[in-house]
């Protein structure tokens, strides 16, 4: 693997750096320090052909006046926690309101923010913040750092977090993805997720604490199905999904799910350590992307889990760090 960079603006006085990963077939990653954001994975066809399989923005200024959190890293918490408020030790810790009365991807600074620090380390890419205590809300200063690399067109991103109080840690990669390599929509693409439940969500896309069985219902991707085809049989406010699926597996990476579109002959493997797979059909996208121009299988712990006694537990110890692993793997 080879990395090469290029400063592409300057923000606030801090250089924007362009990085890219490139496998030794030719396939590359592109990734900005701002926000950990991926602005580019190029994987060929099955005529050889390399095209993007992300949504971005030719222009890089657009990425500071994003919404839709196009490729970023999000962090401390993925998804949103009801009331944007949890309790930790009999205190109760108020966070950033960005979503009515909830807290979403971290609120106001989370790390899709962070101009982030880099090195290049022998095979690997390593990105590093400083996240304060109190800040978004959260408790505990907190170093992160994610580890990139590209080998045999598998992206592998480790995240690593150490913290001098108790607190919570969710990582995510909010990619796009959209294997097709055109502006064509996604909900033609084949979804296979390895999952025998789904969280039940209430309007507010927050999980009422009910786990429901996939089997005979619009949720049931236990072998390949055209994600459109399975949508027309939901009955609530979205026409495409934003559902988690919990896949627990005590802390072993293994894989989640598997995207494939047929024209392209592209295939995408997503596996984590991480005990949950939230699909996102980008219903919601706008601005120069359109709804379902490409979809998001972020690998996360659930919606709403510091508020949820039984759901797998995010919380980390103090001053122990604790390693978070995301795979997308294309074929």
């Amino acid at each position: 693997m080879q990395i090469s960079s290029q400063t592409v603006f300057q923000y606030f006085g801090k250089d924007i750096v362009l990085f890219r990963l490139t496998d030794p077939s030719g396939s590359y990653v592109e990734v900005l320090n701002y926000g950990a954001t991926f602005v580019s994975i190029c994987v060929p066809d099955h005529c050889g052909r390399l095209e993007n399989v992300i949504l971005n923005y030719p222009d890089i200024r657009d990425y500071f006046t994003d919404t839709c959190y196009l490729g970023s890293t999000i962090g401390r918490f993925a998804n949103r926690i009801r009331n944007a408020q949890f309790t930790l030790n009999g205190k109760t810790y108020y966070l950033d309101k960005n979503d009515g009365e909830n807290c979403n991807h971290s609120g106001n600074s989370g790390l899709h923010q962070k101009i982030f620090d880099a090195e290049i380390r022998d095979k690997e890419l390593v990105f590093s913040t400083h996240s304060p205590d109190g800040e978004g809300g959260f408790p505990g200063n907190m170093d992160v750092a994610i580890h990139f690399s590209f080998h045999d067109q598998t992206l592998t991103m480790k995240y690593r977090a150490v913290s001098d109080m108790e607190t919570v840690f969710n990582p995510t990669c909010h990619a796009y993805f959209n294997l097709s390599g055109q502006k064509k929509y996604v909900l033609q693409h084949e979804l296979q997720i390895h999952a025998c439940e789904y969280l039940e969500m209430g309007n507010d896309f927050l999980p009422t604490g009910k786990f429901l069985p996939v089997a005979g219902t619009a949720f049931d991707f236990s072998q390949y199905r055209s994600i459109e085809q399975m949508a027309i049989q939901k009955h609530d406010v979205m026409k495409g999904y934003n559902t988690c699926f919990p896949i627990p597996g005590n802390g072993k990476i293994r894989p989640m799910a598997s995207l494939r579109e047929t024209n392209s002959g592209r295939t995408m493997t997503v596996s984590t350590t991480m005990p949950g797979l939230l699909l996102y059909t980008g219903d919601y996208l706008c601005g120069q992307h359109a709804p379902f121009e490409g979809l998001c299988l972020e690998a996360q712990f659930y919606p709403d889990t510091p508020n949820q006694v039984h759901f797998p537990n995010c919380m980390m110890k103090s001053d122990k760090p604790v390693e978070q692993t995301i795979m997308f793997q294309f074929d």
